[in-house]
């Protein structure tokens, strides 16, 4: 594990990075070995892709440009639940294929803490806690520009069977179409962050 995470890293110089047009940190946990963290945020802003999957939002809390890029931090999550998501954008690519509210049969749903709405361009929230049902502002999902670069960030991708379509999954607890749903609003997210897909300005 630890010489892959190496060649990983390597492909994060700024030199190896001149050979590609977006990054993606999925699941990620803790501090990853980045040869030059700082070279790593300017070809981010250089206009470049961040995409972030899940726990990407729990990878360097001890690090404020990280965090400020991503435009949140993991705080923590209780027990897996089903929830109902609220789509602030069917405009964009990322949630273009989804319902005004889609509901989720059962997730890992995160909480966050140094996140802004104002700061960010939310795609799915929800309006109360997943456990508590307290009411407020959830944030599920959501993108930004930074630089000139674009960061997409989806905290979605925890269960198997919300990732994975196939419908012989054992013990399944979403639906395939949650399933698809879930890919789409991935798919859509990579290619707007790539500038493959476009959207109207971000406020």
């Amino acid at each position: 594990m630890g010489r892959h995470l190496e060649n990983c890293a390597g492909k994060t110089s700024p030199e190896s990075l001149k050979n590609y047009d977006g990054v993606v940190f999925a699941s990620t946990t803790g501090d990853l070995p980045i040869p030059d963290k700082q070279g790593f945020l300017d070809w981010i802003k250089a206009g470049h892709a961040f995409i972030g999957i899940h726990s990407a939002t729990d990878t360097f809390h001890g690090w404020p440009g990280y965090i400020d890029m991503l435009g949140g931090e993991f705080k923590g999550h209780g027990a897996q639940v089903s929830v109902d998501c609220i789509n602030a954008d069917p405009s964009h690519p990322a949630t273009a294929q989804l319902p005004k509210v889609w509901t989720i049969q059962q997730e890992e749903i995160y909480q966050f803490k140094n996140y802004d709405p104002a700061k960010v361009h939310d795609l799915l929230w929800m309006e109360k806690h997943p456990a508590t049902g307290e009411p407020g502002h959830y944030a599920v999902s959501w993108c930004k520009d930074y630089g000139t670069g674009k960061v997409f960030y989806t905290s979605l991708g925890h269960r198997e069977d919300i990732i994975d379509a196939n419908p012989d999954m054992h013990d399944r607890k979403n639906s395939v179409e949650i399933s698809k749903a879930y890919q789409a609003h991935l798919l859509g997210g990579i290619e707007w962050a790539l500038g493959l897909k476009s959207a109207a300005p971000l406020h």
